[in-house]
């Protein structure tokens, strides 16, 4: 069945992107904080879930990870228009992300995820939610801005060592 609990939680993790938009648009960082927590536990959940109880289908490997990129996209586009990174690292992860999207809709099974990109994705999150954390907690920002910066490069540099490892996948698959 395609609409089994790990998929519920990726749909999940696609709906909370409303109002992520909405709280950054409003500036609430602190509610964006919260809703990165959320969308990195439903991450989590429905991975372990699909694994334990072997739920893996084809929906859930392309809802899981088209959820987890705009979830940390949207943030980062917020990030790169508040000068926090910069716009060329931005395209060329965007680029990547519209690789991987297209190789996993010309797969049957959906292209799951690597273990790298699941890396990948987890710096990306600790990234946003660190830079968010910024914002509201009266901590030195620039240790915590430092911190956000080397979680986003790690993101940033695994962003490609896995479009390598998935363009290899694909070749084979010629």
């Amino acid at each position: 069945m395609a609409l089994n609990i790990p998929n519920l939680l990726s749909i999940s993790r696609l709906f909370l992107v409303f109002p992520l938009i909405l709280f950054i648009e409003i500036n609430r960082p602190f509610y964006v904080f919260i809703l990165i927590i959320i969308g990195g536990l439903t991450d989590f959940f429905d991975g372990l879930i699909a694994r334990k109880f072997n739920l893996k289908t084809r929906l859930g490997a392309i809802l899981d990870p088209l959820s987890d990129k705009v979830f940390y996209l949207i943030p980062l586009i917020y990030l790169y228009k508040n000068n926090l990174i910069p716009f060329w690292s931005l395209t060329l992860i965007l680029f990547r992300e519209l690789i991987i999207s297209s190789l996993r809709n010309a797969k049957k099974d959906g292209l799951p995820a690597s273990q790298l990109g699941k890396f990948k994705t987890f710096f990306f999150f600790i990234s946003v939610m660190t830079f968010f954390m910024t914002f509201f907690i009266p901590l030195k920002i620039n240790l915590l801005n430092n911190l956000a910066l080397i979680f986003y490069w790690i993101g940033f540099f695994l962003t490609f060592i896995t479009l390598l490892g998935y363009l290899r996948i694909k070749k084979n698959l010629i």
